[in-house]
């Protein structure tokens, strides 16, 4: 949608009443970004924000402008969601978060080329106290473990419901660093870990640590690397499917073991393994 078409579709409506607002393919005219930005400040009941693909300004030139959309941001009391993907947010996370007022129930920070400095910032935020869903899929995670995202882990611990760390690079050893922090995650129902090169081992250890998470009820796991080509972090190429239903197959006996055999698990056309977790007591 053209600019001038978003600003003539927000003129016409009752800003009062829009509780969810996304906006997609963004505006780079600093001077568009201020004229939205006046608009969204206005939006006081706003929920839930979704923005892709905004270009944020924190260079000398562009820093008045960013200012000013942070001062609109931050009028938004009632904002519990925020999502932001496909922007460059390198050390500057600090920036955008800060100005809130009130702490988030839901963070999607997709693709966004975070830094170790922007996952320290946000682990000793008021934002730990209350988040229930964090999303950082698309983020190069693997040099924060150890450190910064298993302390983020152990913050968010007590309320964190849904976590999502798809295609972040995270290799064996990472999982196995964040084990610890993640076991904590008492009221964790869905993990998210597709597209991560991770072994069939891996896989293993890290269901029989979480096999205790009694709320856990969706899991999306990787393609273990015996089973495709990684590169830079993505599964490339195609699957071997022979060696897959072996992996399957060694799961089910695991999550027998264990008895959680309630979990079932299958390769998905963007291959990755979709274990959903029933209420195991429910049905025994």
């Amino acid at each position: 949608m053209p600019f001038n078409s978003l600003l003539g579709v927000l003129k016409t409506l009752e800003l009062d009443f829009i509780q969810e607002l996304e906006v997609f393919d963004w505006f780079r005219a600093l001077s568009e970004q201020r004229l939205f930005a006046t608009q969204l400040g206005r939006i006081c009941n706003l929920h839930s924000l979704k923005l892709a693909y905004y270009h944020w300004s924190f260079s000398p030139d562009g820093e008045q402008s960013s200012s000013y959309y942070l001062s609109q941001l931050s009028k938004l009391t009632h904002l519990q969601k925020l999502h932001l993907s496909y922007s460059y947010l390198s050390g500057n996370l600090q920036q955008v978060l800060s100005c809130l007022q009130a702490p988030l129930h839901a963070l999607e920070i997709r693709f966004c080329t975070l830094l170790d400095t922007d996952i320290i910032y946000l682990s000793h935020s008021l934002h730990t106290t209350c988040l229930k869903k964090l999303d950082l899929s698309g983020n190069n995670l693997s040099y924060m473990v150890p450190g910064p995202l298993e302390t983020l882990l152990g913050k968010v611990s007590g309320t964190l419901q849904h976590l999502t760390l798809n295609h972040c690079q995270l290799k064996d050893a990472h999982l196995k660093a964040i084990l610890p922090a993640l076991c904590c995650c008492s009221q964790l129902s869905s993990l998210g870990l597709s597209d991560n090169p991770v072994s069939k081992a891996g896989l293993l250890s890290l269901l029989e640590h979480t096999a205790g998470l009694m709320e856990l009820k969706q899991v999306l796991y990787p393609i273990p690397v015996e089973c495709c080509v990684y590169l830079h972090g993505l599964s490339w190429g195609p699957v071997n499917k022979g060696k897959l239903c072996q992996v399957q197959a060694e799961i089910q006996k695991f999550l027998q073991t264990v008895q959680r055999a309630d979990i079932l698990h299958e390769p998905l056309a963007s291959d990755f393994l979709c274990l959903e977790l029933r209420n195991f007591e429910s049905q025994s």
